[in-house]
Formats: structure tokens, sequence, C-alpha cells
């Protein structure tokens, strides 16, 4: 159990270390925090703390530093997360469009809480277990070309354009399409690749000439469809932190990035509220243990949901990042639960 002067003196050196990146020494936490004790008293404190693994000393310098523990500690115990006014306003402006589809907002969100936090952020859309066809349709888009819209029972939206070499060629695909609605409509997206190679290839093999080409081209789309839930914004943020300054660290984090599996343990299991804070090795990063991950759910209909994430150092401002995964995510769902109403 910690007495409250070594609580506000860990406290003060998480704040500290996370606005300057410098270790932290006891005469700064007297000149700066103008904290009410010697510099000895100070320096005890500071040792009775590294000794108990809230903090750690660096080869560098006479300051102190916080641990992972420190860091948890501080998280679960010391900080107070709260968003002002003009943060609401500004996210419930960027936010106030309702004429979009699931993904558009979702990686809308994605970019606000980037911009306003100046790190990365990666949401996960709704896995495609909870989403099901709901229609394609076509579009010319010129006399020559036609885009064909997937548009699924959540908003999700992807397209894939064909280019029209005669007449024959846009009744073949009208007639693929028109298959597909009748044997597809309220498929789960994730089913759709199965059931294209069962029920719709034969039917187009003994209809349309073309047929392969047109059946590679949507299965290629539904294949997108199935994988691509993950929204990244920001990842140039993490160019500017000072703990990845080493490039082969730096190769590492950009390799995660590359590798959506990556960010699947970040998709909600349960719909509990609340905001999940992963420090240094909890985080889903390997061979990273200076990464910490703040992440909650949202829903996105009546049984499917989501998540959006803050990826940054573990020298991050843990305050005002929570605060803000909470209220966008709270936001979120809010924006799409009145969509849903609207339908």
């Amino acid at each position: 159990m910690l007495t409250a002067r070594q609580l506000l003196i860990l406290k003060c050196i998480v704040e500290e270390f996370v606005e300057t990146a410098e270790p932290v020494g006891s005469k700064t936490l007297m000149t700066k925090y103008q904290l009410p004790y010697s510099s000895a008293t100070i320096r005890n404190e500071m040792s009775f703390l590294e000794e108990h693994g809230y903090l750690e000393k660096t080869h560098t310098s006479s300051g102190r530093v916080p641990s992972t523990k420190g860091y948890r500690f501080y998280v679960d115990t010391l900080m107070q997360p709260s968003v002002d006014d003009e943060v609401k306003n500004q996210v419930s402006t960027l936010l106030g469009n309702r004429h979009r589809s699931l993904n558009e907002i979702i990686k809308e969100s994605c970019q606000i809480l980037s911009q306003l936090t100046h790190l990365t952020t990666v949401a996960l859309g709704p896995n495609a277990i909870y989403e099901h066809l709901q229609n394609i349709t076509l579009v010319p888009l010129s006399e020559h070309t036609v885009t064909a819209i997937i548009v699924t029972d959540k908003g999700h939206v992807e397209n894939r354009n064909f280019n029209i070499k005669n007449n024959a060629y846009m009744e073949d695909l009208t007639s693929c399409v028109n298959v597909m609605n009748e044997l597809l409509d309220g498929t789960p997206i994730n089913q759709v690749a199965f059931r294209l190679e069962r029920d719709v290839k034969p039917i187009l093999s003994a209809r349309i000439k073309e047929h392969e080409v047109l059946f590679n081209a949507f299965l290629e789309a539904f294949m997108k469809f199935a994988n691509n839930n993950v929204y990244f914004s920001g990842k140039e943020n993490l160019l500017y932190q000072p703990e990845y300054n080493d490039v082969n660290k730096l190769r590492r984090l950009v390799s995660a990035f590359e590798n959506s599996q990556s960010w699947k343990s970040l998709e909600p299991i349960a719909l509990e509220d609340g905001v999940t804070v992963r420090i240094g090795s909890d985080s889903p990063i390997q061979d990273l243990n200076d990464v910490s991950v703040i992440s909650a759910s949202f829903k996105t209909g009546n049984e499917s949901k989501g998540s959006i994430s803050v990826i940054g150092p573990t020298r991050m401002p843990y305050e005002k990042v929570v605060s803000l995964v909470e209220y966008i995510s709270k936001s979120l769902e809010e924006v799409l639960s009145n969509q849903e109403d609207d339908e």
C-alpha cells in the first residue's frame, strides 16, 4: 500500500515523463511541481518506488522513469479521465453527417481519434459473421464502364468496376448479378465465397459464356469484403516518437501494421462497457515491450460489434487517450444506433 506522498510523487513522475520523454529527478519535482518535501525525502521515496517495481533507473541519468507496473498502477488508480466541451463539440460536428455507410463512419472516427491524440489508431468493423449480403446493383459510370455495388445489411459497401466490351457482355453481367441477388440474398458475408462456388457457379457456367471471368471478379470482391474490416489512421505519427528512433524497432512496428491478423485480438469478445488498456507485453504487437494499446468496443447492431483503439509508446498521455477512446466509441455507437432507428 503506497502512502499519499508516494502516490503524488509517482503521479508527477509519470506525467512529467509522458510530457518530456526525459528521466525525472527530484529537483524537477521540487521546482516544477512544487512538492512540499525536501530533495532528500523525494529521493528516498523514489528509491522506495524503484525497489517495489513502480520506477526504473536509466543508465544515462540519475533520474527515474515509470516501469510497466508504474504505468499500470497510474492507469488503474491515479488518472482522472475527462473530455472538455470543445472536443465534444468537435467530435459531434465531425460525426454529424448522417448519410454515410457504416465503414465510412468507422473510418472517420478512426481519423478523428488519430488527429486528437497525435497517435496511431486502428478500428475494427463488425466481424463478417454478423453481416449479410443485402444486394448487388449495377451502376453505369460511362458508355463502356459499369460498377457493381455490393451492400450488406450493416451498410458496408464494396464495388467492382467492369469494362463493357459489347452488348452481349453487359447482358452476361446483368444475368450474373441477377443470379447472385436471387441465390445469395441474406447470406452471411463470410459464407458468400462458399455459396458462390457451390450454388452460383454451376448456373453461371450453364447460362453465361464468359462465366469464369465474371465469377473470379466477384469472388475476389467478396473475399476482400470478408477480410477488409481493419482501418488505420495516423501511422506516420509514431515516426515522431523518440522511442522508435531505433530502425529495427520501427521496422517491427511497421510489419505489425501490415499484418492485419495482429489486430484480430482487438476484436471485442463481449459488449462490456469501458476501456481496455494493454501496456507493454500485454499489447498485441509481439517483440515490442514499449507499446501500449487502448481500446473500446461499440455496437454496430443488435448482435454485431466493432472496436476502436489507439496505439502508441508506453509513454503516452493515458488520461487524455483513455478519455477520448471512451468518448468517441460511445459517440460512434450513438451515431450508428440513430441511423439504424431512422431506417
